[in-house]
């Protein structure tokens, strides 16, 4: 425990903004990713939760408000550019939908059909931006409201299929960049309609990064990702940058993105990652959101929670959260240990 501090307590936003400059705050955040969890708290079917911005930002607001932690998120499921474009979208019962096996792109053809879509258009893109506008509107300004988009090399597996993508990194450069020109295009004009609708801070997914070697990424990756996250900052907001898996080898150049947050998944060891990236940007991280959070006990929660602080939180610079999405099923206890963990054992003095 760092002790606490005598002084007044800061807002969320003011809390995020300290570790951003890689400041210490009056205590860690903690920063959950709530998904499926809070539609299910508020007994909202989750494909209605995807839908429709108003439900998504009511289940926030409840989930928000019963636990306390330190932001929201406007995020449901990774296929929403897609479907916006024409995509076919699988819609399994109360649970995430994704794209069908069949690419939606299946060739070079098909991408010069395409036309970038109107983030305020009717569709599920204007949704998230509906949520966002309502969630600003009845948490305020001190509170952190997360705006989302894929990145580039997400969205272009989803929309050509992930298998289909991979093999064309090595048959085909030419059309993967112009397919990722076009998805940059995308997500940077989604990127800032959310910032235009009062996004301080936007999360940008790349589950798919750890699928890739440095060399790969390097090539197909981060010049695309510098380039949306440059735009989006350009506009105003802070950038967090979550990829999935284990990316230790790809740290450095993690390093290199420009993001403010770098949400590391739980495979990562968060005290060398820390050590590593500690001078260029915040961590966040990185408790087991499986075992420990939906499968564990309070006292594991909390006993994972101050390991986590232990490793990443001297200093500032850190954020509390698990290293992915809350699980459906997470025990409310378990996500009640955990915001207290951060006040307990995440004070500075």
């Amino acid at each position: 425990m760092y002790g606490r501090n005598a002084g007044t307590m800061m807002t969320s936003y003011e809390r995020y903004v300290a570790v951003c400059e890689l400041r210490k705050p009056d205590r860690v955040p903690v920063s959950p990713l709530i998904m499926t969890f809070a539609a299910r708290l508020a007994g909202i079917d989750y494909a209605d939760y995807c839908r429709h911005g108003e439900l998504l930002a009511e289940a926030q607001l409840g989930c928000i408000r019963r636990f306390g932690y330190d932001s929201v998120n406007v995020t449901a499921d990774a296929v929403r550019e897609a479907e916006t474009l024409g995509a076919p979208v699988a819609w399994p019962e109360n649970d995430v939908p994704s794209t069908t096996d069949e690419p939606f792109i299946k060739g070079p053809d098909d991408l010069k059909k395409l036309r970038l879509p109107n983030p305020l258009g009717n569709n599920r893109m204007h949704e998230q931006i509906k949520a966002l506008q309502i969630l600003q509107h009845e948490l305020g300004d001190g509170q952190v409201v997360y705006g989302w988009v894929e990145a580039p090399f997400q969205e272009a597996a989803i929309l050509r299929n992930l298998n289909y993508f991979m093999t064309d990194l090595y048959d085909d450069a030419e059309f993967v960049h112009a397919l990722l020109r076009f998805t940059t295009e995308m997500e940077l004009a989604f990127g800032l309609a959310q910032i235009e609708a009062g996004a301080r801070f936007i999360g940008v997914g790349d589950p798919i990064a750890s699928l890739v070697s440095p060399r790969m990424y390097r090539q197909f990756n981060q010049p695309y990702v510098r380039e949306l996250v440059a735009g989006l900052k350009r506009a105003g907001a802070r950038v967090k940058y979550h990829a999935c898996g284990n990316t230790a080898a790809l740290l450095p150049l993690f390093g290199e993105l420009g993001v403010d947050i770098l949400n590391l998944d739980t495979l990562i060891d968060l005290g060398a990652a820390k050590g590593m990236l500690g001078d260029k940007v915040c961590i966040k991280g990185n408790l087991d959101p499986v075992r420990v959070l939906m499968d564990g006990t309070p006292e594991d929660v909390t006993a994972a929670a101050q390991r986590c602080i232990a490793q990443a939180g001297a200093g500032g610079g850190f954020i509390l959260s698990p290293g992915c999405e809350v699980p459906r099923d997470t025990p409310p206890a378990n996500l009640d240990a955990l915001v207290r963990a951060a006040s307990v054992y995440g004070t500075y003095g």
